[in-house]
């Protein structure tokens, strides 16, 4: 991946604050490794590992831009729990949804911003981002 594409892409409106991007995943290393692209593309990440956890972030009053977010994660609340919040409480809010197991059509990750299936790219998930930032604007 060209994170020197990813950065200019970013840089390119110093002007406003960096977006802020709360990634839910339960699995370390495929969010750390999502957050880690991310931040080294000059975004500001918050990381949860439930939808419980992301909600008590929402709920902090935090800014955030942009939730991408797995489906199948453990606590009271999984993507699609999440998703129904989000839209409820954040409306407009862009989300992307993320699965290995699910497909757009097969629940109500079609209600997300976008659906992203696993194994994706990283690049694949820039520049979903980088889309539904812009259009949020």
């Amino acid at each position: 991946m060209d994170f020197k594409i990813m950065q200019a892409v970013v840089e390119a409106a110093p002007e406003r604050r960096p977006a802020c991007v709360l990634i839910v995943e339960d699995e370390f290393l495929v969010r750390m490794t999502a957050s880690d692209a991310l931040r080294d593309a000059g975004y500001h990440v918050l990381e949860a590992m439930s939808g419980d956890e992301a909600v008590e972030i929402l709920a902090s009053g935090v800014s955030v831009d942009l939730i991408f977010s797995d489906v199948r994660m453990p606590g009271s609340l999984d993507g699609l729990g999440l998703l129904g919040h989000v839209q409820a409480a954040f409306p407009g809010l862009p989300f992307i949804m993320t699965s290995g197991h699910l497909q757009p059509g097969l629940a109500d990750v079609d209600r997300a911003s976008r659906f992203l299936a696993k194994p994706y790219r990283l690049e694949q998930v820039f520049q979903m981002i980088e889309n539904e930032l812009a259009n949020a604007r």
